[in-house]
């Protein structure tokens, strides 16, 4: 499998014979009556929409050429609306012992997982007030399952920080800023905005499933991550004694405030300092990522297609840094 391209390399013309992930996978039925396999297949550089134009050239169940399943494929690349996309002469299930490494199907973070849990690390013992750096401690260090989830779990399904170990850039990325913020805006409480950034998405560890094509759990869809991760912080508050109750409803207007509308799932609008500041800059984070990874998608001239993320399309024709040199 090491000799496989990456769907992300393919030109139109291309060849391609490989293991693919399914992260979607429907038979239908043409305008002309006969049966067709539309499927969405993926590896750790991207995704293209396939077609394999007649069901008989499926090797094996049917039923098993499914939404989260490996598949052997055979075809090519080819173009429709300016859109790359594969079409498949074969299609077979395939066994996780028969692909092997499955590095190779999902896409993860450029930062190493290490790094960035010794970066998190330095965050919670930064903080000065020992209230939070207790409760950040309980949950970030101690609860090691936990841990291990934060750094493995993508950030979003598909908006923005979609990799594994994407919930922990985002999050360290939304710390640096502010920790820049803190330093401008000194009336702000720093360790209360430490807090909240660190804290504001860790009910995506439970909210996202992402052992094959990311999506919801149970859990995900019937509570989300922001009624998750307040249960959590009340009942680890709760296991320090003598914790200060107005410092645990401060932390959870942070976190329950921070899409900062009722109509984006937050049910109180930011009504602290602290709580605005990281509503505004998870948002900024979030939104530059999606808008950078729409500049960086090749094909498709000045413009990208429209982003259903940003509700727009991007300009993709970046002017110069100062000092850099042009072609």
């Amino acid at each position: 499998m090491s000799d496989q391209p990456m769907l992300r390399n393919l030109k139109e013309g291309d060849a391609f014979q490989g293991f693919l992930l399914a992260q979607e996978a429907a038979y239908k039925i043409s305008a002309k009556g006969s049966e067709y396999l539309e499927l969405k297949l993926s590896d750790a550089s991207g995704d293209l929409k396939a077609f394999l134009w007649d069901v008989r050239a499926v090797e094996g169940d049917m039923e098993a050429v499914r939404a989260d399943a490996f598949l052997r494929v055979k075809g090519s690349a080819t173009s429709y609306n300016g859109r790359l996309q594969l079409k498949l002469d074969k299609v077979r299930f395939a066994t996780d012992a028969e692909v092997g490494d499955l590095s190779h199907f999902f896409p993860v973070s450029a930062r190493p997982a290490v790094a960035m849990l010794a970066e998190l690390d330095a965050l919670v013992g930064s903080i000065q007030d020992p209230w939070i750096r207790s409760l950040l401690t309980a949950l970030f260090v101690e609860d090691a399952d936990l841990r291990a989830a934060f750094a493995q779990a993508p950030a979003a399904k598909a908006m923005h920080h979609a990799w594994l170990g994407g919930l922990l850039e985002h999050t360290l990325s939304v710390a640096g800023m502010a920790e820049r913020a803190c330093a401008h805006y000194g009336q702000v409480n720093r360790d209360l905005v430490m807090a909240g950034v660190l804290l504001h998405d860790l009910g995506k560890t439970a909210e996202l499933s992402y052992a094959r094509s990311f999506g919801y759990t149970d859990a995900g869809n019937l509570l989300g991550h922001i009624a998750l991760e307040a249960e959590w912080i009340s009942r680890a508050a709760g296991c320090i004694p003598d914790f200060p109750e107005e410092l645990r409803l401060q932390i959870l207007h942070i976190v329950l405030s921070h899409h900062g509308r009722l109509e984006f799932g937050s049910p109180v609008l930011p009504k602290t300092p602290e709580a605005l500041l990281v509503h505004y800059l998870d948002d900024l984070d979030g939104k530059l990522e999606a808008m950078f990874r729409a500049q960086g998608e090749e094909g498709g001239g000045a413009w990208s297609p429209f982003n259903r993320t940003l509700d727009r399309m991007v300009y993709r024709t970046r002017w110069p840094k100062a000092g850099s040199v042009q072609n």
